[in-house]
């Protein structure tokens, strides 16, 4: 597996069937995961739920599962468990990377857990957010986490990219440094898709009046 290094400014060559969303903690993954699932008609596979059973267990069945749903013709999700990285960048056909500062993936990080622990969001099998002050006690901490792991998914994909020649059939990747510029590229990729469904509707109703 290698990955090839896309522009964001020309349009895709094909519509992906299969997509993987990568980034730091706060960057925005399963945000973006909604929209292009949105976008491009994808089934979700949300890793979390797949990964936490209650009290923040962890599922034993976990790379299974997730095994199971990477067989499907057409998904996106996260690139966010090393133990199930690999196997979906080997089914993925596009990667889009979230490589934003550490000042925004942290401040988004805090901001979130700071809404959900004050909300008491339920989150998946019935887990809830510790509170904020947890930082302090809990090595786990979601902040204490996403600080450590800050610079893990670049050291991940820069192994990959400099792979090069591996076997295999190269992995597209759209590389992203400020949220505006996704913004950018998500509504062009939007006005491009309604501009093909609109020529197809009109193809089939010609097609349908001859």
């Amino acid at each position: 597996m290698s990955l090839r290094v896309i522009d964001p400014a020309k349009p895709l060559s094909r519509l992906p069937d299969r997509v993987l969303v990568a980034g730091g903690s706060g960057a925005g993954k399963t945000t973006v995961a909604g929209k292009l699932a949105a976008l491009y008609g994808l089934p979700r596979i949300e890793l979390d739920g797949l990964y936490y059973g209650p009290d923040w267990s962890v599922r034993a069945e976990f790379a299974d599962r997730v095994a199971q749903a990477a067989e499907g013709a057409r998904w996106v999700t996260e690139w966010h468990y090393p133990e199930v990285n690999g196997l979906l960048a080997s089914r993925a056909e596009l990667l889009v990377w979230l490589d934003y500062p550490t000042t925004v993936t942290m401040t988004s990080l805090v901001l979130r857990t700071l809404l959900r622990s004050l909300h008491r969001e339920v989150l998946w099998s019935g887990n809830r957010e510790a509170p904020l002050r947890s930082v302090f006690t809990d090595p786990e901490n979601i902040l204490r986490y996403g600080w450590s792991t800050r610079h893990e998914t670049r050291r991940e994909l820069r192994a990959l990219a400099r792979a090069g020649a591996a076997p295999g059939a190269p992995l597209d990747m759209l590389r992203f440094t400020r949220p505006a510029d996704l913004s950018d590229w998500l509504i062009r990729r939007a006005q491009e898709t309604q501009e093909t469904q609109e020529t197809q509707g009109r193809s089939a109703g010609a097609s349908r009046a001859r």
